[in-house]
């Protein structure tokens, strides 16, 4: 009896593992034929048509239009459905709320922000990010659309796989269990991450089209953390916690950080030490960026420090990692583009020729890819094991 069970848990296996498959082929690709997918993923031909028949009765996958191959019958392509549901993804950050709606494809078709201040208390922080991922829901709603999930991306210490906030140093929260709340609020499965973890998702997801292998997006704002993918997968490490690289120790003698101790590489390439160096605790990254457009010497001195010392702690990470992508981005990125061919100079100079070799980095294009990829969670969870959405679609 074992084995016959054990051999019906194989099958499931399988039909899970080949509907993943199909799925992601197809957001990778955009629109492929039957035995395009048969042929790409080494199934039989009756073994892709059979899913796919499955996938188009459930909704999660549409026909288009026809393609000739050689003689005969022209083919119908194939492609995810749009209104195949969708993902809310939200950021928590430190001074706004940013939430998101994709679709089933990971086109947006919804977006609203909200400022907020640190000082403010925790309870009410939580009850605008609650107020607009109602409006999302009721948005997609009045769509007819099925909602997947909701992803967030929080600015501090996060126990995904408990989907708890342990530690979030600049608004002082602790031991948040945001998951169980907000599943318990809006009846949908919840997934929660640190934002620079989100931020690499994003960008590797819907700007660098799952191209580059091994990238580090490193988050810089009031604090500073990396997001690293590496062989194609979210780095967590061991508790979840990996990419907190702005406490990366760059100077033995250097000033003190939030994290109690001192000389951490956040003190010398954050918004403190923006604030530090310009003596200007108050400034404005918008009128930095004027500044430096006009040539401002002083605020040049100290912008060239940062690059450098930024550039000397992407040297360790491209030594450590052999990354093919870096990606620049967070609060600070209205002034990250007046520093990135110092920090590129520093790191042709510093680190090894042969990691370097094929490293590129770039400042992200946008202020929102943690919010992106806080929709990704959702929107991968399910390419990894759709059978429940087909099975709920039908």
């Amino acid at each position: 009896m074992q084995r016959v069970k054990d051999k019906k848990a194989d099958q499931v296996t399988v039909r899970r593992l080949n509907m993943s498959a199909i799925l992601k082929l197809l957001r990778e690709r955009g629109t492929l034929a039957r035995a395009d997918l048969a042929k790409e993923l080494g199934m039989t031909r009756n073994t892709a048509s059979n899913i796919v028949t499955e996938l188009l009765q459930a909704g999660v996958v549409i026909e288009t239009e026809y393609r000739r191959q050689g003689a005969g019958r022209p083919g119908l392509l194939l492609e995810l459905a749009p209104t195949g549901g969708f993902a809310i993804g939200a950021e928590i950050d430190i001074s706004r709320i940013i939430v998101t709606i994709v679709d089933f494809k990971g086109k947006m078709l919804w977006e609203e922000s909200t400022q907020t201040n640190p000082a403010q208390p925790q309870g009410e922080i939580i009850a605008m990010a609650e107020q607009l991922v109602q409006g999302a829901l009721d948005w997609g709603a009045g769509e007819s659309l099925k909602p997947l999930g909701i992803g967030v991306g929080l600015a501090g210490l996060v126990d995904a796989e408990a989907g708890n906030l342990t530690y979030a140093p600049t608004l002082n929260w602790k031991n948040v269990p945001l998951k169980s709340m907000w599943e318990e609020k809006f009846g949908l499965t919840v997934y929660l991450d640190n934002e620079a973890n989100t931020a690499a998702l994003g960008y590797y997801a819907y700007a660098d089209l799952f191209s580059a292998r091994n990238l580090a997006y490193l988050s810089i704002g009031v604090g500073m953390a990396a997001g690293l993918i590496l062989e194609g997968h979210i780095f967590r490490g061991s508790g979840g916690f990996a990419g907190q690289a702005g406490h990366m120790k760059i100077r033995p003698d250097g000033e003190p950080c939030s994290c109690g101790d001192h000389g951490c590489w956040v003190t010398e390439v954050g918004f403190p030490a923006l604030a530090r160096k310009t003596g200007q605790p108050e400034i404005a990254l918008e009128d930095a960026a004027r500044l430096l457009r006009n040539n401002d010497e002083t605020l040049w001195a100290v912008i060239d420090e940062m690059a450098e010392m930024l550039g000397l702690g992407i040297v360790n990470l491209v030594n450590l990692f052999n990354l093919d992508r870096i990606i620049l981005g967070g609060a600070l990125r209205p002034i990250l583009p007046f520093m990135i061919e110092k920090v590129r100079a520093t790191v042709d100079q510093r680190a090894l020729r042969q990691p370097r070799r094929n490293v590129k980095i770039k400042v992200s294009g946008r202020d929102d890819d943690s919010v992106f990829g806080a929709a990704y969670l959702v929107l991968e969870t399910i390419m990894n094991d759709p059978v429940p959405l087909v099975r709920s679609q039908r």
